[in-house]
Formats: C-alpha cells, structure tokens, sequence
C-alpha cells in the first residue's frame, strides 16, 4: 500500500508541474560528463526504488557546480560536479563529482560520447560508494525539433549499478523536462527537472 501510495504521489508532482532542449546533467539516475550552465540552478526530483530524492544544484563555475540532495525521510548531500573536459567531435566529455553526506560518500567519475548517429550519447561512470558498480546509459533523441505543442522526446537505458532500467524524456520547454522510465527490479521511475538562469 505504501509503495502504491508513493507512486500515485510521484506521478501527481510531476503532472502538476507539466501543467504549468539541452543536454541533461543526469540520465534519471546516473550523472552525465554535462555541466551546468554558470548563473543558473537545476531542481530535480526522482522517484525511484521506492526512495524521493529533491536535488537543488547551482552553476557556480561554466565548468563547477554544487548544491543539496535530500532524501526524502533520509540524509541531506552536498553535491558538487566539475567538467574537466567538455565533448568534443573527436573527445568524450569527463567529470568528476560527489555527494557527501555524514554518513557516507559517494564519488564518481563520468564520460559522455556521441556515439556515431547525431542524437544518440553514451555515458558510463564509476567510483565510489553508489557508483563502485558501474553505471552506464544511452539516451537517444527521437525528435530533436520542437514543433508546435509536442515535447521534444527522448528514449534512454540505464544501468544504476543494481538494475536495468529504460524509459522516455519528455522537454516540454528548454526548463522543464519530464521523464518515466521502468526497471526490472525497481518498477516505476519518475522524474522532473526545471532549470533557469538568473
């Protein structure tokens, strides 16, 4: 009943705020070699195996970020991430970044590639903590134009170091993008993200 519960509570965050075209800094799960943009903030929210997490990151630096995590009933993280080299045609993207916490930390490294057709990437990461497993995904655009009304949208595939897990991005404006992924061990993932200059 509860995981029910939290699932119904997920999917009504994310329609209330769809109500209301970039790379992206995470997959759903996993992080991306993509920065954020210096003067702007990123708020996210994710509901997956059974866990919400709120995210709250500032762009610092072009290359720095940092910011909070909460797990919703569990510890707060501060989160930073450094883009040590931005992709190129002819080189993949690397960063490295944490969160932190009193009780544990998490640190990763993370690439981003084109991986030969314009709109498919690849990234993997691996670290520390959460990430001494590996993780890696694959995000392909379906329709990189927006036109009229329609979402640009996204199919991705993720491995978060415990599961399989695959799912579409909706962009609905270049703030606010949405994503619904399911996994073989977790079921129902949701997401949001709003970014925004200042």
């Amino acid at each position: 009943m509860g995981k029910t519960r939290s699932i119904i509570w997920s999917i009504v965050v994310v329609l209330m705020l769809c109500a209301g075209t970039g790379q992206a800094s995470r997959v759903l799960v996993m992080p991306t070699a993509d920065g954020l943009a210096e003067r702007s903030f990123e708020l996210d929210y994710v509901y997956h195996g059974g866990r919400h997490d709120v995210l709250l990151q500032l762009g610092v630096h072009p290359n720095f970020s940092a910011g909070l995590k909460q797990e919703v009933g569990g510890p707060l993280y501060a989160v930073v991430k450094a883009v040590l080299a931005p992709e190129t045609a002819e080189r993949p993207g690397l960063a490295l970044g944490g969160e932190l916490s009193v009780a544990r930390q998490d640190l990763y490294a993370v690439v981003s590639k084109q991986l030969g057709a314009p709109h498919i990437r690849g990234h993997l990461a691996l670290g520390l903590g959460r990430y001494s497993r590996g993780m890696a995904g694959v995000t392909f655009m379906l329709n990189p134009v927006k036109v009229s009304n329609v979402p640009t949208t996204s199919l991705f595939f993720e491995y978060d170091g415990q599961d399989v897990a695959g799912g579409v991005t909706a962009q609905f404006s270049p703030e606010l993008k949405t994503s619904l992924s399911l996994s073989l061990g977790h079921g129902l993932s949701v997401g949001m993200n709003y970014k925004m200059e200042f």
